[in-house]
């Protein structure tokens, strides 16, 4: 809203709301991010290069998490003292700012319930890749061994009959 804050909780609930708006429009920029880094890690004709960008997002979304479960932690603690205070000093704008902490509560779970489906789809993806890659390496060396198969007598009787011996 446009009108000046009435008080320093209503100060820092705005503060903390606009910061939480930020985290939910951060989630299309993450979400495309990793969506992007999944995409090329699954891809089976490009060998996946780029670990240190999908490290550094990850790290991005542990360090978003640890940040979101503060500003949690802080609201609610913020929430817990206000309900101790005397009951007269509770009125009708008490009621709102609580409203509206509970809303920045509920918004900061939305962020944090996204960025651990993130965090979750990405160790899938990793997974999904090493398996694509040990499928890949048992197809490599189920050809490998028929060719040792079919090669192996032969070299055994090129072997025997290429010695230098008088008789066999």
């Amino acid at each position: 809203s446009n009108r000046l804050p009435l008080s320093a909780d209503e100060l820092m609930l705005r503060m903390l709301n606009h910061m939480v708006d930020s985290y939910l429009d951060l989630r299309r920029l993450m979400t495309r991010r990793h969506g992007e880094l999944q995409q090329a890690l699954l891809d089976t004709h490009i060998p996946f290069q780029d670990w240190p960008a999908l490290l550094a997002a990850r790290d991005a979304l542990v360090r978003l998490e640890e940040l979101c479960e503060d500003q949690h932690a802080a609201v609610q603690e913020w929430l817990d003292a206000q309900a101790e205070w005397p009951a007269e000093a509770h009125g009708a704008e008490k009621d709102s700012l609580r409203v509206r902490a509970r809303d920045v509560l509920e918004h900061i779970e939305r962020v944090l319930s996204h960025i651990r489906r993130l965090m979750a789809g990405t160790e899938s993806a990793v997974q999904m890749h090493y398996a694509a890659l040990g499928h890949r390496t048992n197809s490599i060396m189920r050809v490998l061994t028929a060719l040792t198969a079919v090669f192996l007598p032969l070299n055994l009787i090129a072997g025997i009959f290429g010695m230098n011996f008088e008789f066999v």
